[in-house]
């Protein structure tokens, strides 16, 4: 059996376990499923798998969608089992994705765009897309990021912070697959905001939309929300309370026996101890010389997503301190402003609960 696929026919088994055919976007009103003709090796380098890597591709293709989900459920054969890291954003979680990427263990994936497309949907509604064929859709794409990569044998998938609400479809529907919630401090987060040029910045109210009707936080706390009457850094601060608030929420609803999280200055202060015990929670034991090079300098000391360019804790805490001198009164005017629900609601707490290491 061939499929067509555009000028050229492929076998079901190459579609749904080579990775040169990887699983990209899909179309609700055509219901098509997009793939991209790709080199492992450019998966294995971008920095995101979003519509940013689409003109890397060597070519696309389309098949109808329910032809996809057939494919997937008619094959017996046992996929590698992929592993998640979310976060909130502006935590080092791309240096972290490239780090466990450095060992023949894992093969990291780094924000699939097919992912934000499901969160996206998701938060339509049954008006768009049925929660039943939701589902499907979800389970299907999910396997179909799990391809028997040559130079990584379990996927680590980086999730985009705008769908941290697949969080709960991961532990309902992929028993048995570990995720890591990465995240920092609230005064990390503002800083990074504002290491961010304006184009980003501008990108903040409607992102906190969304999360904070992801788990009906804006209802919980409409006093909060009036977005009108924030300033940027307040809008921020909200992104990271509903964020943890979110988490929390779900963890509570479908139980925390695969999660735990990761704070972004344990991570940056002990590499070595924080990428071991990554690894267990992913199911591989590393042995030292693996610790050691997923932990390594040319890894640590470069910018993720730049790999040419250096870039250190020392870079890194020079820029804070700039970004705080410029800006410090309105940053501890922010912090004084969240700290009460923060504290009421016991967040920093509950993360740090389940901590890694």
């Amino acid at each position: 059996m061939l499929i067509k696929a555009r000028d050229f026919r492929v076998t079901p088994h190459a579609l749904m376990f080579d990775p040169q055919f990887y699983i990209y976007d899909f179309a609700v009103k055509s219901k098509l499923t997009k793939f991209l003709i790709v080199e492992e090796q450019h998966l294995d380098l971008a920095p995101f798998i979003d519509i940013r890597f689409e003109p890397m591709a060597k070519g696309y293709f389309s098949l109808p969608t329910t032809e996809v989900i057939s494919l997937e459920n008619q094959h017996k054969i046992v996929r590698p089992r992929s592993s998640f890291i979310f976060h909130h954003a502006f935590v080092c979680s791309t240096l972290l994705a490239r780090c466990m990427n450095q060992i023949d263990a894992f093969f990291s994936l780094k924000e699939p765009w097919i992912l934000r497309r499901l969160a996206d949907t998701k938060r339509a509604g049954n008006s768009v897309v049925p929660r039943a064929q939701w589902q499907k859709m979800f389970m299907t794409y999910m396997m179909l990021l799990a391809k028997n990569y040559q130079t990584g044998k379990a996927p680590v998938i980086k999730v985009t912070n705008l769908a941290n609400n697949l969080l709960p479809d991961v532990l309902e529907m992929l028993p048995g697959h570990s995720s890591l919630y990465l995240y920092s401090d609230l005064e990390s987060f503002l800083i990074s905001n504002l290491k961010k040029p304006e184009e980003t910045q501008r990108k903040m109210p409607d992102i906190a939309m969304h999360f904070m009707a992801d788990e009906r936080f804006a209802w919980e706390f409409p006093q909060y929300c009036q977005m009108r009457h924030l300033s940027f850094l307040q809008i921020c601060a909200l992104v990271w309370v509903s964020n943890l608030y979110n988490f929390r929420a779900v963890i509570e609803k479908k139980g925390n026996k695969q999660v735990r999280t990761l704070e972004m200055q344990s991570f940056l202060q002990s590499p070595e101890d924080s990428l071991l015990a990554l690894s267990r929670l992913f199911g591989h034991q590393p042995t030292a010389g693996e610790v050691a090079k997923m932990a390594g300098p040319e890894v640590l000391e470069s910018n993720a997503k730049q790999q040419h360019e250096r870039y250190d804790a020392r870079k890194r805490e020079a820029e804070a301190k700039q970004v705080v001198n410029a800006h410090e009164q309105e940053i501890r005017k922010t912090i004084e402003w969240i700290k009460p629900l923060a504290r009421d609601l016991g967040l920093v707490e509950y993360m740090e609960s389940l901590r890694l290491v």
